[in-house]
């Protein structure tokens, strides 16, 4: 199980916790947390003229770099903490495993990881009962996530026919130019669960799982444009779930790629506030449609 809360500069990799102000594991500094990715982009020469062609930028993967000083206590040595650090820290040959961690400031943030590299040096301090170990973390993704994951029930909300506006009127409370102003709603209230709100600063990818019975199920991001429509039924006892970051189909964990309606458009939740919506026939108080994420960081 993840750990549910952290100490303020403290971490916790797949629940093994380091760091933080009473920790014989002192994190001393960390690289690439706070910075930018490396850029990967798709520009190009112009040839025989000068300057060059602008292409699309993308972000690579994200590398975090620790430095951590090792010391024992009442309990036991050094040498014995150590240990302990080097057995929990290691790399794998595939996947990747949970690195959460707490900031001032923040809530609780998790990123995907797997360790790349580990350096320990024998000294003078390493004789007299202080290690100091480098560790590097690779993260694929180089996205950071609230710990905390969102989810709604798209099924819960009464489906509009005909235009959708997603866009809220309100009175006094946010438009202070007009205190005398009539509130009116177009869809999409507050609290309403077709709201897809990421509170983050970049772009997160939302699981999207439909529990049967359902008919040709589509799930619409108004805000986007865009929609993706399964050309199926989807039986009772049926999972249908579409991951949006890898775009992946998948029914009662069978990949089902095909499924996917060829006019459909794979979209994303950016930062703020995005309008989705569930349709489909032959449903019943079975159905659902369960749209999870968490807020994004970069």
């Amino acid at each position: 199980m993840p750990v549910a809360s952290l100490v303020n500069y403290s971490f916790a990799f797949n629940d093994f916790e380091f760091g933080g102000g009473n920790s014989v594991y002192q994190i001393m500094t960390i690289d690439g947390l706070e910075d930018l990715p490396v850029i990967r982009n798709q520009d190009d020469n112009r040839g025989y003229q000068d300057g060059m062609w602008t292409g699309r930028d993308f972000l690579s993967g994200r590398n975090l770099v620790f430095t951590i000083t090792v010391r024992g206590d009442t309990n036991y040595n050094m040498n014995y903490y150590l240990d302990l650090l080097q057995a929990n820290l290691v790399p794998q040959q595939q996947g990747t495993g949970l690195l959460q961690f707490q900031l001032p400031g923040s809530d609780l943030q998790r990123i995907d990881a797997r360790v790349r590299r580990r350096a320990i040096q024998i000294n003078t301090d390493y004789s007299s009962g202080l290690a100091t170990a480098t560790y590097e973390f690779f993260c694929p993704d180089p996205r950071y996530y609230d710990d905390e994951e969102k989810s709604t029930d798209l099924t819960n909300a009464t489906a509009v026919a005909g235009r959708t506006y997603n866009r809220v009127y309100t009175a006094t409370a946010t438009n202070p130019a007009n205190p005398n102003a009539t509130g009116m709603s177009y869809g999409g209230g507050a609290g309403s669960p077709n709201l897809i709100t990421n509170d983050g600063w970049t772009t997160t990818y939302p699981e999207i799982t439909i529990q049967g019975p359902a008919i040709n199920p589509k799930v619409t991001n108004v805000t986007a444009g865009a929609f993706l429509l399964i050309d199926a039924t989807i039986g009772t006892n049926d999972q249908l779930v579409l991951n949006t970051d890898y775009r992946t189909v998948t029914l009662n964990g069978v990949n089902r790629r095909a499924l996917l309606n060829n006019s459909s458009t794979w979209f994303a939740a950016p930062p703020g506030t995005s309008y989705y919506t569930f349709t489909a026939t032959g449903t019943d108080g079975n159905t659902a449609c369960v749209v999870t994420w968490r807020n994004a960081y970069i």
